[in-house]
């Protein structure tokens, strides 16, 4: 088991890369979704934040691609090249900073299951990741698809498993779980099953996605940890609150000590 804690890359969080180190964690390196896509410069200097970080820290580094509106497989061909765009972007900042893992999320939108197209959806993303996950899978990265507002794992876990690739896994969000699932934790555990490498820890009242602290809302952790222990150890626990530096390094504290006996 490994973990992580999630960091937009400012400045300010450039004094805490060495603890992070010494507690044995890696990072994950966000903010291109709201922040880096609103314009070209706004990109860069998201890049150039990560390059200072990656000068600095010596540990495991995991990057989160843009997420708003990004469906790999959209209807519209111009919004589709668009998309495709941002993944190559975000490709070449994994290949920059030298990361192994991205976390992207599945693509998987409202309107899919509004409009009845969860069978188009399926078969048109296999297609799309048995071509796209073959550059990844050369150049060494794993790709994790995040649940954001699927009620089940069902179609997640039915694609992954399809495409065959080692490098095309499950990253499961508790937040997202929780605030649009009605299964529980230990049933999204179970179904993902090995699939499940990745994991985003935060908390939330089940009345928006509030990304809080630990035990601040009314999310199950002990359940959840227990199912994790019964199911699978080989996974990274990623600390995805919002707050301050001493949150997220509290919260990251918390989660270790609570598998120091597996870590």
């Amino acid at each position: 088991m490994e973990f992580m804690v999630c960091l937009k890359g400012e400045t300010d969080q450039h004094s805490y890369l060495s603890e992070i180190a010494d507690l044995g964690a890696g990072i994950e390196l966000g903010s291109y979704g709201l922040i880096g896509v609103k314009s070209q410069k706004d990109w860069d200097s998201r890049l150039e934040k990560h390059i200072m970080i990656m000068k600095q820290f010596p540990g495991k580094v995991a990057i989160h691609g843009p997420f708003i509106g990004i469906e790999y497989t959209h209807i519209d061909h111009l919004i589709r090249e668009s998309i495709q765009c941002r993944i190559d972007m975000i490709f070449n900042v994994a290949c920059t900073l030298k990361a192994d893992r991205v976390i992207l999320h599945s693509g998987y939108s409202m309107e899919t299951e509004v409009f009845h197209l969860n069978e188009l959806w399926i078969s048109e993303n296999i297609n799309y990741w048995r071509n796209e996950i073959c550059r990844w899978e050369k150049a060494g990265i794993e790709i994790v698809l995040e649940n954001d507002v699927e009620r089940s794992p069902d179609l997640l876990v039915d694609l992954v498993r399809a495409v065959k690739s080692p490098s095309l896994q499950l990253c499961l969000d508790i937040g997202h779980l929780h605030y649009f699932s009605p299964y529980s934790s230990s049933s999204w555990v179970s179904k993902m099953g090995s699939c499940l490498k990745h994991v985003h820890i935060h908390d939330n009242d089940q009345k928006a996605d509030r990304h809080w602290s630990l035990g601040k809302g009314t999310f199950d952790f002990e359940a959840f940890y227990s199912s994790i222990e019964n199911n699978t150890s080989n996974i990274t626990l990623s600390i995805e609150v919002e707050g301050t530096m001493e949150d997220k390094m509290n919260d990251l504290r918390k989660v270790i000590n609570r598998f120091k006996k597996l870590y």
